[in-house]
């Protein structure tokens, strides 16, 4: 019947808008059961699924990590505590083509507790065991708080540019003993 609903066996369909709106062919295939309601959902006026709005806790839309390099990523990790070149964190550009790196958040919970100040350089290059400081340059690893290549980039830091095949080699000027915290670093493909 023309604008009503069509049944064959337990399977429903609007014929308005051709929606199935049974579970006779499986809940995956109804647009409501796809939307997750965190990351998708139905617009309640167009009656199309979209990437839901963060909310006012932030927790909804896509998360950072399934961004794409186009749109820009984050990649982010717990920091190590080691004195080994590239012991704090190591990143492998295996994305096929150059990157900009745009942002390196360091964010320290707990300094290190060892009486000497450590420090750590962080910065990118070709050698899977070479020490570099073109994205931050001496960062004192003592106190707790957030730290960035464009506020505390030091002598040498800033952004650059990461080769497919080149790494990003955090290096602790001595063991960071106590050390607690995190890094993210934000990079995207401009040439797409």
């Amino acid at each position: 019947m023309p604008g009503g609903t069509s049944y064959i066996g337990d399977l429903t369909i609007v014929e308005s808008s051709g929606e199935i709106v049974s579970q006779s062919v499986g809940d995956k295939a109804l647009k409501s059961s796809a939307a997750d309601d965190s990351t998708l959902e139905v617009d309640s006026s167009t009656g199309k699924m979209r990437v839901k709005v963060q909310g006012s806790a932030l927790a909804n839309g896509i998360a950072r990590n399934r961004m794409s390099k186009y749109a820009g990523t984050w990649l982010q990790g717990a920091l190590a505590v080691s004195a080994s070149v590239a012991g704090t964190f190591q990143l492998e550009n295996t994305y096929s083509t150059s990157l900009i790196v745009t942002d390196v958040l360091i964010f320290i919970t707990t300094g290190q507790t060892t009486g000497a100040t450590r420090t750590v350089d962080i910065g990118l290059g070709s050698g899977a065991s070479t020490s570099y400081d073109n994205l931050i340059d001496g960062l004192d690893l003592a106190t707790a708080g957030v730290y960035s290549n464009l506020t505390d980039k030091g002598t040498n830091g800033g952004i650059g540019v990461w080769r497919s095949g080149e790494y990003i080699n955090a290096s602790a000027s001595a063991s960071p003993t106590g050390l607690v915290g995190f890094y993210a670093v934000h990079v995207v493909d401009v040439t797409a």
